[in-house]
């Protein structure tokens, strides 16, 4: 895969393309970037529209990550469409591209857990909570001291499904904070980022 994207280069004459990242986490980070047009409106002093187009670019940012035979796609702070990226992809690649969702929905990465010196739960949201016949819930919680879902006694009884997960690590005396969503949606901050990224990827393949 790395070695189709570098054939597709992003210049001043391709309507869209690729660019290597050399400040990725990774090694095989890119940037795909794709023209697109604005109609933009103008008024005179007397109120009469005049009608310019302005071209301008997008890009994503995205790693390609190989764990075992398989390769994940990694996409840095993916937009609400990410459809141009993976035709673009589709293109490359040719007939039998496919492409499936990690989702986090019945548990998360455990590696980076057993890596860390500390770990502790900060923030917490689940739905579908069935308070009643008739009532469902949604709720959030939060705590700088940690979360201790035993010790919860409001879920008690309660069937539910948890939709984010936020958790403070400790490594090395850093701290780090990663975030776990059921879309398979992963943030991580801190001085340790890196290296919570890595671990969290070392357990992609459970997930499929």
């Amino acid at each position: 895969m790395a070695a189709l994207v570098a054939t597709r280069s992003f210049d001043s004459t391709s309507p869209s393309g690729f660019a290597r990242v050399a400040s990725g986490v990774c090694g095989n980070s890119y940037r795909f970037l794709w023209r697109s047009r604005v109609v933009v409106t103008r008024l005179d002093a007397e109120g009469v529209p005049t009608y310019e187009q302005i071209d301008s670019v997008s890009f994503t940012d995205f790693a390609l990550v190989a764990v075992g035979d398989l390769t994940f796609l990694r996409i840095e702070n993916p937009s609400r469409n990410v459809r141009d990226l993976l035709n673009a992809l589709e293109t490359l690649v040719g007939m039998g591209f496919t492409v499936k969702p990690v989702i986090f929905d019945k548990g998360q990465p455990s590696t980076v857990f057993r890596s860390v010196d500390a770990s502790k739960l900060v923030g917490l949201k689940i739905i579908g909570a069935v308070v009643a016949d008739d009532l469902v819930a949604r709720m959030e919680f939060a705590s700088k001291e940690g979360i201790v879902l035993e010790n919860m006694t409001v879920l008690d009884g309660l069937k539910y499904k948890v939709e984010h997960a936020v958790f403070e690590l400790v490594l090395g005396g850093l701290k780090g904070q990663i975030a776990f969503a059921a879309n398979g949606t992963v943030k991580i901050s801190g001085h340790v980022a890196p290296k919570l990224l890595s671990l969290v990827e070392q357990d992609l393949h459970l997930f499929v």
